[in-house]
């Protein structure tokens, strides 16, 4: 099971991205949910958002606790105390937006960069860059197909601003940086 916990500031849309990852993984006959914890609700403020994805049905119904995947909006998260890598299970993996690599501690085995924000920014213009984050996460799991990715993504996002995050999410998966521990 996937065991997701998206780290992101109000107004970066990580909880979008997580239905968006909710319903793809539904399109391929998976199980998941979608957990937004809402605190502060203020643009900037810290957001967590908590997802499940696997083939079997999910009974646990709680936050995640102990996740296999961090996804990283705002690295400014980790100067301002925020925990992001506390119980990250030992063979965990970050998707992390970013163009720098960040000082990643020994539970993280597999870290993925990407610059969500320009690929966003060039292909759509100033909007959050949670559709190119999960692009990234794709790339960095393979939880589900990249083509279910953008069908969720042109269904919660229909016409041309669709194509575009369509593009972005695409672009990302590209583009974002693989990094193994050996």
């Amino acid at each position: 099971m996937w065991e997701i916990i998206f780290y992101s500031r109000g107004g970066q849309g990580a909880v979008t991205a997580s239905k968006i990852l909710t319903e793809a993984s539904i399109f391929e006959g998976k199980f998941a949910q979608s957990i937004p914890s809402y605190g502060q609700e203020r643009k900037g403020a810290p957001v967590y958002t908590y997802g499940r994805i696997d083939d079997d049905r999910i009974e646990t119904k709680s936050y995640v606790y102990d996740p296999n995947l961090v996804i990283l909006f705002d690295t400014s998260l980790i100067e301002i105390g925020i925990k992001v890598f506390n119980g990250l299970k030992g063979e965990g993996i970050l998707v992390v937006n970013s163009d720098k690599e960040i000082e990643l501690p020994s539970s993280v085995k597999k870290a993925v960069y990407v610059d969500a924000l320009k690929i966003t920014s060039e292909e759509i213009g100033d909007v959050p860059p949670n559709i190119a984050m999960l692009g990234a996460v794709v790339k960095a799991t393979a939880c589900i197909d990249i083509e279910s990715l953008v069908k969720a993504v042109k269904h919660k996002i229909p016409g041309k601003d669709g194509e575009l995050n369509a593009k972005a999410c695409r672009r990302a998966y590209e583009e974002a940086r693989v990094y193994e521990r050996a």
